[in-house]
C-alpha cells in the first residue's frame, strides 16, 4: 500500500482525535512542566509532619497514615463539612441544570434583542468570579433579599407586599407538598438559592445554547409534518440531541461547586496552609480530591448510559 493510500484511509474520527490532542496540548505540556512536581510533593507531605524553621525552610518527619486518620477520625468538623458540601451539591445540581436548560431554550427562540438577553444572563458569571466576587464582602444583593423577612421595610405597603409574596407563598407550598417532606425541602432550597443559581448558571446556559444551535432544523420540520407537537419534539428530538451537553454540564457543575471560593472545605484547607500545617492540609486536600473524583465517576457512569451520540452505533 502506498503512502497516499494510507493517508486516504485515515477516518474522520481519527482526524478529529488528532485535532483534539492539538487543542489540549497546552494543558498537557503545562501539566508536566508545572503541576506534576507540585502534585508529587503534595502526596509526600500528606504522609509527613512538616515543621517550619524560624530562620526559614522546613524539615519533615515521616508519620505514615496518621495525617489521614487525624482528618477522618479526630477532626470531625472536616468530615461533617465534606458531607454537607456533597449534600448541598446534590440538591443544587438538578436545580441548576433545569434552570440553565430552561433559559437556554428560551434564549434559543427567535426574539428581538436575543443577543442582549444572552449577554445579561452571562454578566453574573463575570461578577461572581475572582476579585469582583471577593470584593463583595457585604453581599448587598443577598442582604436586600434578607431584609424582606426581617421587617426592615420603608413603608407598610412594602412590608405587607413582602409578607404576601414570600411568607404567603411558602405557606402555600408547605401545605401543597406536605405529603412529601423531601420534595418540600428541595423546593425550599431552590427558592432560597435563586441568587446563587443565577450566578452559577452562565457557563451552563452557553453550553446548552451551543448544543441547541447544533440541532438541524430539518429534524423539527420533519417532526412537525408528522404531526408532533412542540412538547413531543422536545422529548424526542431536543433532549436526546443535547444529552452530551447535559453530561458536560453535570461534570462542570460538580467541579465548579466543589472548587468555588466560598466552599467551606476549601476555606478550612486554606486556613491550615495559613497556619503552616502543611501535613494535615495535604492530607485534607487529597481526601477532598478523592471524594470529588469518586463522586464524578459514579455520576458519570450513571449519566453516560442515557447519553445519545448521533451517528454512533450502539
Amino acid at each position: 500500500m502506498s503512502k497516499n493510500q494510507k493517508k486516504k484511509s485515515v477516518s474522520l474520527s481519527a482526524k478529529k482525535a488528532r485535532l483534539g490532542w492539538v487543542f489540549v496540548s497546552p494543558f498537557v505540556i503545562g501539566f508536566f512542566l508545572f503541576y506534576l512536581v507540585v502534585i508529587v510533593e503534595s502526596i509526600q507531605y500528606s504522609f509527613m509532619e512538616v515543621e517550619t524553621l524560624p530562620e526559614g525552610g522546613f524539615i519533615t518527619h515521616f508519620v505514615g497514615w496518621s495525617n489521614y486518620e487525624y482528618m477522618t477520625r479526630t477532626l470531625t468538623t472536616f468530615m461533617s463539612g465534606l458531607w454537607a458540601t456533597v449534600r448541598d451539591m446534590l440538591y443544587s445540581l438538578p436545580i441548576l441544570l433545569l434552570f440553565s436548560l430552561f433559559v437556554a431554550v428560551v434564549l434559543n427562540q427567535k426574539l428581538k434583542g436575543r443577543a442582549l438577553f444572552r449577554a445579561i444572563f452571562f454578566v453574573p458569571v463575570i461578577l461572581s468570579t475572582g476579585i469582583i466576587a471577593k470584593s463583595d464582602a457585604a453581599n448587598n444583593v443577598v442582604s436586600a433579599f434578607a431584609t424582606m423577612n426581617t421587617g426592615e421595610m420603608t413603608t407598610v405597603a412594602e412590608e405587607a407586599s413582602a409578607a404576601f409574596s414570600i411568607n404567603g407563598l411558602m405557606y402555600y407550598i408547605e401545605d401543597m407538598f406536605s405529603f412529601a417532606p423531601w420534595l418540600l425541602e428541595f423546593i425550599e432550597t431552590a427558592a432560597t438559592n435563586v441568587y446563587e443559581v443565577i450566578n452559577q448558571s452562565g457557563v451552563q446556559i452557553l453550553i446548552f445554547l451551543a448544543g441547541l444551535q447544533s440541532i438541524s432544523p430539518s429534524l423539527y420540520e420533519a417532526a412537525k409534518m408528522e404531526g408532533c407537537s412542540s412538547w413531543e419534539s422536545f422529548w424526542k428530538i431536543t433532549l436526546p440531541m443535547i444529552s452530551p451537553m447535559i453530561l458536560v454540564n453535570i461534570i462542570y457543575s460538580i467541579v465548579d461547586c466543589f472548587t468555588r471560593y466560598d466552599n467551606n472545605v476549601m476555606n478550612s484547607i486554606q486556613s491550615m496552609i495559613t497556619l503552616t500545617d502543611y501535613g494535615h492540609a495535604s492530607a485534607a486536600a487529597w481526601i477532598y480530591f478523592c471524594a470529588i473524583a469518586l463522586l464524578v465517576l459514579i455520576i458519570f457512569g450513571i449519566a453516560s448510559r442515557f447519553v445519545f451520540y448521533q451517528g454512533k452505533e450502539r
